[in-house]
């Protein structure tokens, strides 16, 4: 885990890479940070109107709320990874002649979005608070739940970034892919709510276990939205998932760092 211990070694590098993608990031922009929230309301109010108002699909209280609390996880896990896959390659010119801890580059991008995550996150805890009063005493348990969600992104981000660059495929296989796995996420539904799991636990377990952001999301949205403490199982399981994250993310680029130059 020394490839992450340059986040402290590198501040100054890692501050001005920050900086750098965030300024990239809303350059031209004429509501900058104020997009953090419309893309999310946006996709909000859609799944209301598809799915309680039109279908009837399911029937949860304050459900606008209770997807936007799910959004908040999905859009800075979605936003880290994907944008790190093209973060070696946009910055070839620099890889290729400076000697620094490139790592550093999806995890300036991971760190752009923690800062979108901030922002909704101060939107959607006040709200939850005034409109669900349960999440009153529970809310701040979430703090601590996104470190797995963080180290989740971080070690995904750098293993996308790093394979980018030896197959080009894998920027393309990621846009790809992102969409059915949101659909697989719990975001806008919860698995009970699901006809086609009912009596069927084995199924529901490996749907809802072999998908890693499921438990994560459950874990931050259980005290943001319904104000109840995340079950010892998803807790556990996020942890997990964070740390074997991490270390496949070490592990790729320290087998492709000396690589990544050269393919460039």
């Amino acid at each position: 885990m020394l490839l992450y211990g340059d986040l402290f070694r590198y501040s100054d590098l890692f501050r001005n890479l920050f900086r750098r993608e965030l300024r990239v990031k809303y350059r031209g922009s004429l509501l900058g940070l104020a997009w953090t929230l419309i893309n999310p309301v946006i996709l909000m109010i859609g799944y209301w109107l598809l799915f309680s108002i039109l279908l009837r699909a399911v029937s949860i209280e304050h459900y606008p709320l209770f997807v936007l609390s799910g959004l908040v996880t999905w859009i800075f896990f979605q936003g880290g990874v994907q944008m790190s896959s093209s973060s070696l390659l946009g910055q070839s010119n620099l890889v290729k002649q400076v000697r620094f801890p490139r790592q550093l580059l999806p995890l300036s991008v991971v760190a752009t979005n923690l800062v979108t995550l901030g922002v909704m996150l101060a939107v959607v805890i006040p709200i939850n608070l005034i409109v669900v009063p349960e999440t009153r005493s529970t809310f701040w348990v979430t703090i601590p739940m996104l470190l797995p969600l963080i180290g989740v992104t971080s070690g995904l981000a750098i293993v996308v970034a790093a394979a980018t660059v030896i197959f080009r495929d894998i920027e393309h296989l990621i846009t790809t892919i992102m969409l059915p796995w949101f659909i697989l996420t719990p975001i806008f539904y919860t698995f009970d709510q699901l006809p086609g799991l009912e009596g069927n636990e084995r199924i529901a377990n490996a749907i809802y276990y072999g998908n890693f952001m499921a438990p994560i999301v459950e874990a931050i949205r259980d005290p943001l939205f319904f104000g109840k403490a995340p079950s010892l199982g998803d807790v556990v399981y996020s942890a997990v998932a964070a740390v074997l994250a991490l270390g496949a993310g070490a592990l790729v680029f320290r087998r492709l760092d000396d690589r990544l130059a050269a393919e460039l």
